[in-house]
């Protein structure tokens, strides 16, 4: 009997049957026609990002189902004799420790994870801290998914198929769950080819970054609640640097002066423009007055809005000196005074907001 021939078409046909695995299954998958499906059986060409998602979705080694076993003994065999492999493996790893010295020190101070995943045969190996991250030894790439938050497995998995393609260095964030404690770990890892630029090893190292997520996730959580509030009591913050000119608003800032939120680069020169003409010398002596005599700056004008309209405004701020007593810049808030709007008082009656009275300054 004539002995079957050992390709990709037949292996391919073989985890099929042996699995049961029909060609419409595949196909939805991987997101591609029936038809694609049966040409690969036959014979045709894969493309590689298709072949990394093949393999995922059969659950078979990729390097064997398009090379065979014999590829993986030769690639296996290369690994632990060329020199070129070896040099590459040393290179890679001097880039992320110096020494191994340098790796056990790095990982009780800082609490670094190193690993070495190999792509040949999917074996992984992590340094013996790696509980710290996991909450749980890794021994291989079944102990890690078990690890990893169901929502992010997609996705990670996603970034690996990439990262095998890729030529530089990637890094990436996901979470890992062990019983009630979710952690963010944040990995960096960078690919061993060998001469036919086919991946070998990918060697990497992770980090928790838990409590730097907490600190960012309460930073945007205090900017939404200073918007808020800026929002309601019609109050705008900018920043102008003095030497520079270059000025900063807040969303709110925008909105009381009739802008939209960060349509623009704010200027001093339209920032001044929008001061009715009457009120403009005063704000320009008042900022003088600031810089120049070290004065507080508090001031109360009108500006016309790009409708035509006016609104009242108290403003404030505060300059900052270097150390020869020069001015650096200036940091203050605008607000909104045009009444009335107070809300109703409890009795139905509305209580009119009293507007503050210009004080204005003798020109610097």
């Amino acid at each position: 009997m004539p002995m079957t021939e050992d390709t990709f078409a037949t292996r391919l046909k073989g985890v099929l049957e042996g699995k049961r695995i029909m060609l419409k299954q595949v196909a939805e998958a991987l997101s591609v026609s029936p038809s694609a499906v049966h040409k690969w059986t036959r014979g045709g060409e894969i493309e590689y990002e298709r072949l990394l998602a093949l393999a995922r979705f059969l659950g078979v080694n990729w390097l064997w189902l398009r090379y065979g076993e014999q590829a993986i003994a030769d690639l296996e065999a290369s690994t632990a004799s060329d020199p070129h492999i070896k040099e590459l493996r040393q290179k890679h790893l001097a880039e992320i420790m110096e020494s191994e010295a340098r790796m056990k020190f790095a990982q009780e101070v800082s609490g670094i994870v190193t690993w070495e995943w190999n792509v040949l045969t999917d074996g992984l190996t992590y340094s013996s801290n790696d509980v710290t991250l996991f909450g749980r030894h890794i021994r291989n790439m079944d102990d890690f998914w078990a690890c990893v938050h169901p929502a992010d497995v997609a996705r990670l998995r996603e970034v690996l198929a990439r990262t095998l393609g890729a030529q530089e260095m990637h890094e990436w964030e996901f979470r890992v769950v062990h019983g009630d404690t979710t952690r963010w770990i944040s990995s960096r890892a960078t690919l061993v080819r060998d001469f036919d630029q086919r991946p070998v090893k990918m060697i990497g190292v992770s980090l928790d970054i838990t409590e730097r997520r907490r600190a960012e996730a309460a930073l945007r959580q205090n900017e939404a609640l200073l918007a808020k509030a800026q929002e309601i009591a019609h109050l705008g913050g900018w920043y102008w640097n003095i030497q520079t000119d270059d000025c900063a608003w807040t969303d709110e800032a925008y909105r009381i002066f009739g802008w939209a939120p960060q349509a623009f680069k704010v200027t001093m020169e339209r920032y001044l423009a929008s001061i009715v003409e009457e009120d403009r010398a005063r704000v320009q002596a008042a900022i003088r007055a600031a810089i120049v005599d070290k004065a507080p700056y508090s001031v109360n004008y009108r500006i016309q809005l790009p409708d035509g309209s006016h609104r009242d405004i108290h403003e404030e701020g505060e300059v900052t000196l270097d150390e020869h007593g020069n001015a650096l810049t200036m940091v203050g808030a605008s607000q909104d005074v045009t009444g009335p709007a107070a809300p109703p008082a409890r009795g139905g009656g509305k209580a009119p907001r009293k507007r503050a009275a210009d004080k204005p300054r003798a020109p610097a």
